[in-house]
């Protein structure tokens, strides 16, 4: 009976401090309030403020030298990117983690919460892979 109370509790609490993300004809609305724009097609995908500057580009990169598929995720005012592989993020996913670890707060993006967001989700995929192909060769 304690497990049951602990699991609606852990429900209850989880649901008031998530915030709902929904992308509709490429604008990102968070709790129902317009918060980006979207623009850029299945593989390329750049997020504007909504004064139309670019702030993050979103690259989905398939069946390159360095892997099956990876993202590679740059903060262009930040000057910041990261590239990812055991971890693919999508527009909702990526949004939801900036929210979640209040990297973009308000609909802005706090530029040291960038760096450590960058740090946290880094694999270094082309890096890696190409130390890799130097050992073998």
């Amino acid at each position: 009976m304690k497990t049951l109370y602990l699991v609606v509790a852990f429900l209850i609490t989880n649901s008031l401090f998530s915030q709902e993300i929904k992308i509709k004809k490429d604008v990102v609305y968070v709790d129902g309030k317009e918060c980006l724009k979207i623009d850029g097609d299945a593989n390329n995908v750049s997020f504007y403020d909504l004064e139309g500057n670019e702030i993050i580009f979103l690259k989905f990169i398939h069946n390159s030298k360095y892997g099956e598929i990876y993202n590679k995720i740059t903060f262009l005012k930040q000057k910041k990117s990261f590239t990812s592989k055991s971890y693919i993020f999508t527009k909702n996913l990526l949004i939801k983690k900036l929210i979640n670890d209040k990297t973009l707060i308000d609909c802005q993006l706090d530029d040291e919460k960038v760096e450590n967001f960058v740090m946290k989700y880094d694999e270094d995929v082309e890096k890696q892979n190409i130390i890799i192909e130097i050992k073998t060769n």
